[in-house]
């Protein structure tokens, strides 16, 4: 199988997802109230609607942007070579992100049927579904410009990208492991996401560093 054929197909698959996402909201709209939540706070509480037209064309063309910029960016990277090497977890990054998109826009129809119906669970729930799946393939990407964690110091050296990923692989698994958790418990949502999220961000950035320095050492 060509490298052209296996990306074509997964764009494939990524356009059935829009095409299912647009024949639901086609399929609905007469049903749907003229209103339809589109924004919860970090309680759940819900702060923002749409009207249903903007927020059926709204997600649904967001991802078919994603699926379409998903195809362009490995034609303007400058380390393009490299995206053979990490076919099956580009994949996975790309879908993953795919049906986190039409997951949202399903949880949202179902709540402009059910609008008091808790929102965390479903939001919470996905992201950590979404942060674990990532977690688990971020340690397998190589180094590149668009993807992953992009410091100076990975994008300088390869062991360092490597070592870096490997690291973030681990804190998005955990981090995404407590944001479900957080899900059903609802101890405190905002600070415990807060908690979560942040070193997950930041660590990696911070141990790029210094295992830059530490391979600088070894190169003296």
């Amino acid at each position: 199988m060509t490298k052209s054929k296996f990306f074509s197909g997964v764009f494939v698959s990524q356009l059935v997802i829009v095409a299912v996402m647009a024949f639901v909201g086609i399929l609905l709209y007469n049903n749907l109230p003229d209103l339809i939540p589109n924004h919860w706070n970090i309680y759940g509480e819900i702060d923002s609607y749409w009207p249903k037209l903007t927020q059926l064309i709204f997600i649904p063309a967001i991802t078919l942007a994603m699926a379409l910029l998903f195809q362009f960016l490995p034609l303007i990277d400058p380390k393009k070579e490299k995206y053979v090497l990490f076919r099956k977890p580009w994949i996975v990054l790309q879908m993953s992100i795919i049906i986190f998109f039409a997951y949202l826009f399903f949880v949202t129809l179902y709540m402009a049927f059910y609008p008091l119906t808790p929102i965390i669970p479903f939001i919470f729930g996905g992201i950590g579904v979404l942060f674990v799946l990532l977690g688990n393939y971020l340690g397998k990407i190589r180094q590149n410009y668009f993807i992953g964690i992009k410091t100076p110091w990975t994008l300088d050296n390869e062991e360092v990208w490597n070592k870096t990923h490997r690291l973030g692989g681990w804190m998005f698994t955990i981090c995404g492991l407590i944001v479900f958790a957080e899900a059903f418990i609802q101890w405190q949502v905002a600070w415990v996401f807060i908690a979560a999220v942040i070193p997950t961000a930041l660590v990696p950035i911070i141990y790029s560093y210094f295992i830059f320095r530490s391979e600088k050492k070894h190169l003296k």
